[in-house]
């Protein structure tokens, strides 16, 4: 483990802790509240189209206690770097977006947003202080049809945000934290250019996407992206789909396993330049009768024939919305497993996650752990059980038993690559002796205040594994964090 108090390595493992990464999911059951939603005040009609004001805005403090099961204390003693930590945060976006009617089939639209935020006291990774003011959205676009009914082509550009399926490898276009604050509600999305053309007919669709992530400018790694998505989406809650995606530049490093896993890994520079991959996906109801179940699954491979690397990843989700019982629980497991680079072999195996959904919602490895487990060279199985206590009162439960799939390998290095580490925050673990890495539970309450403002308490345990506790025995310690938000939309 490195121990430099430089800069740290730091996936974007949350898109929002708590409300926010709900958001969608919240403001539906906001609507729900009243038979007939209210006119929106920040929304003007004209004959041809519209023009929407929006406002969004939330502030939490955030707690965290033993943070990163106290490997500091063991590995840079002499660091003083604390493991308890109280801070806040808070952000605002301002929006704009406007659609124009052409004719019968034909619209022009567009969006202008921005996002300001601020780390208030000192986060997790010792980062005081930061925050930015920068643009998120900055896109126009022209459609022709509906997606639904008949032939549709759509056709945008700027910057704004893209996801793919269930987000396993495109999502979150954006980075924040470190000298954008906001570490936890990450509240940026879109990327710093996008071109997108789609067509299709129906049900399917064929969409061609170039991307540029917005990374930090303390740690830009150039990455830029581009591919063909094909999607089948017959209905709600239905779709199959199927990209080929190719990074057209980047210099983001991959660690490599020591040979025979003893030792310090090697740092491939610019490894992630001309990586390949393929991603399956889809959910469905398979039981039309049932109308609460799901399954969902993704599959996807990996090539760089540069650097003699082959990676995959899976995961596997079954769930059942059981509308009929007391508090209308909605219970699910998953499994994802992510491939790890095998130290006996010459070939690198690692999986580059590249820039995926990180909530608890999404793709999270882990809670409190996701500060650490990005998804590369792990596995786990997760249980989730959400409840409405009433209309206005959701108790969401989350489990995960988080395992490395190749011992002696490295676990965590971040999205951000940064190979060094605040004070003795792990940057790069070198691998574990034994898979079990930790067990997380994260509880989250929402209220519903209004139908556009949301109250979410949460608390976090991770409880380290036997893979960690080998590392020090007798000195690595269970972690807990706790935070509050507010969060408001419109």
């Amino acid at each position: 483990m490195q121990t430099s108090r430089n800069r740290p390595c730091m996936q974007r493992f949350f898109t929002v802790r708590g409300a926010l990464a709900s958001t969608a999911i919240l403001l539906s059951l906001g609507n729900a509240l009243a038979q007939t939603p209210p006119k929106d005040p920040l929304r003007y009609e004209f004959p041809d189209g519209h023009i929407k004001l929006g406002i969004e805005a939330g502030i939490q403090v955030v707690g965290e206690n033993r943070a990163f099961w106290d490997l500091s204390k063991v590995f840079a003693p002499t660091s003083n770097f604390k493991t308890t930590f109280g801070w806040g945060e808070a952000y605002l976006k301002p929006a704009l977006s406007f659609e124009r009617r052409i004719g019968a089939q034909m619209g022009l639209y567009g969006g202008l947003s921005t996002v300001g935020a601020r780390t208030l006291g000192s986060d997790i990774f010792d980062i005081n202080n930061r925050g930015r003011i920068l643009l998120e959205n900055g896109f126009l676009g022209l459609r022709f049809g509906q997606p639904g009914a008949g032939f549709f082509a759509d056709l945008s550009a700027g910057p704004q945000p893209y996801r793919i399926g269930s987000g396993m490898l495109i999502a979150d276009g954006a980075q924040d934290g470190f000298e954008r604050g906001a570490l936890i509600f990450g509240p940026r999305q879109a990327w710093s250019m996008t071109g997108i053309g789609k067509l299709g007919y129906g049900a399917f669709s064929a969409e061609g996407f170039y991307l540029d992530a917005n990374e930090y400018a303390s740690n830009d790694m150039k990455t830029k992206l581009a591919g063909v998505n094909l999607l089948y989406a017959p209905g709600s809650g239905h779709m199959l789909g199927l990209t080929y995606g190719k990074v057209l530049d980047s210099l983001a490093p991959y660690p490599k396993a020591a040979p025979g896993g003893v030792g310090v890994p090697t740092v491939l520079m610019e490894a992630r330049k001309d990586l390949s991959f393929l991603h399956g996906y889809g959910r469905w109801n398979p039981v039309p009768s049932l109308a609460g179940l799901w399954v969902a699954g993704d599959l996807a491979y990996q090539w760089n024939d540069r650097i003699n690397q082959r990676a995959w990843a899976a995961r596997a989700e079954i769930g059942y919305a059981f509308t009929t019982l007391p508090f209308a629980p909605t219970l699910s497991y998953t499994f994802q497993t992510f491939s790890g680079d095998d130290p006996n072999t010459a070939r690198l195996e690692r999986f580059d996650p590249l820039f995926y959904d990180g909530s608890p919602t999404g793709w999270a490895t882990g809670y409190n752990g996701s500060f650490v487990f990005i998804n590369s060279n792990v596995n786990a199985h997760r249980v989730t059980l959400a409840m409405y206590l009433t209309q206005r009162d959701i108790l969401t439960l989350r489990y995960a038993h988080v395992r490395a799939n190749e011992l002696n390998s490295p676990i965590q290095f971040g999205q951000g690559t940064r190979l060094t580490v605040v004070g003795g925050a792990p940057g790069l673990i070198a691998g574990v002796s034994k898979a079990h890495l930790s067990d997380d539970f994260l509880v989250e309450y929402t209220r519903v205040l209004t139908q556009n403002a949301f109250l979410t308490f949460g608390v976090g345990y991770s409880e380290p594994g036997a893979g960690l506790k080998t590392l020090a025995p007798g000195r690595i310690k269970g972690w807990t964090g706790g935070f509050a938000n507010l969060v408001v939309k419109y």
